[in-house]
């Protein structure tokens, strides 16, 4: 048995699917969406044997006023819910309700799960920033689903860690105003667009957790010449390091190809 082979998606799912399957590695997800799609699929394709993923919901408005510090009053409930479910590793998904609480959120975040659990914790704007690090992205054209606003927030935040937005752009338009249900196509030309119109930028970054984005990132690497970042696939493969799981998957980018 290949144990880094990804688990077939779709109706291709292998019998290795469910709790019971998770000998390898339980990751839990907290996700602000009322409904998750985009992020069990993609996890599932890109997933090694014996790896599984419990997910729970929110269902809060991360563009909200104030939304920093309701995730921090719904964070533990959450994360009760999944250390009951025996989760090893924790991954917290969304960008919008951690950037705009400013550099250090992340803190008050992993000091809010510590008083539920010891399970070690990732973010997706951590991921993100470790896996930018980890493939040598220091300027970076972002695509996002979000407005100017939090395209400042975001810019803002990752200078922090010594990375440069030299171009961001909202791939969200009229025809795809729910961006969670696009073809890849769409946030691929986007990105391809975007990164071409930048000045000196090292690689493209896709936020949003729900955008998809998985399925398209080898082949964007392999036509743009760069490394490319999606939260989904950073948050991955945070979890794995995390876990201790050590596995390269072919098919999903430089990051987990070249993982170490």
């Amino acid at each position: 048995m290949d144990l880094n082979r990804p688990i077939p998606g779709a109706a291709g799912f292998s019998s290795e699917q469910g709790a019971a399957y998770g000998w390898r590695g339980r990751i839990g997800f907290i996700t602000p969406s009322a409904v998750v799609e985009n992020n069990a699929y993609e996890f599932y394709l890109m997933a090694p044997r014996g790896v599984t993923i419990a997910l729970t919901p929110m269902g809060m408005d991360v563009f909200a006023a104030g939304a920093a510090e309701d995730f921090l009053r719904r964070l533990p409930a959450a994360t009760k819910e999944l250390v009951n479910r025996k989760v090893e590793v924790l991954v917290q998904a969304g960008v919008p309700q951690v950037v705009t609480g400013g550099w250090g959120f992340e803190d008050r975040l992993r000091e809010t799960v510590a008083k539920v659990t010891d399970v070690p914790v990732a973010t997706d704007i951590g991921a993100c920033i470790d896996a930018m690090h980890a493939v040598g992205m220091r300027r970076v054209a972002m695509l996002t689903p979000f407005d100017d606003a939090l395209h400042r927030h975001l810019s803002n935040y990752v200078a922090n860690a010594g990375i440069e937005v030299v171009a961001a752009r909202s791939c969200r338009t009229a025809e795809f105003a729910d961006f969670t249900i696009a073809p890849l196509s769409y946030p691929y030309r986007a990105a391809r667009s975007l990164f071409h119109s930048a000045d000196g930028a090292d690689g493209v970054w896709l936020t949003g957790a729900a955008l998809p984005s998985v399925g398209m990132i080898e082949a964007l690497e392999t036509d743009l010449g760069v490394p490319v970042v999606s939260s989904m696939q950073a948050m991955f493969w945070a979890g794995l390091r995390l876990a201790g799981i050590s596995a390269r998957v072919a098919g999903y980018g430089r990051l987990l190809r070249e993982a170490d």
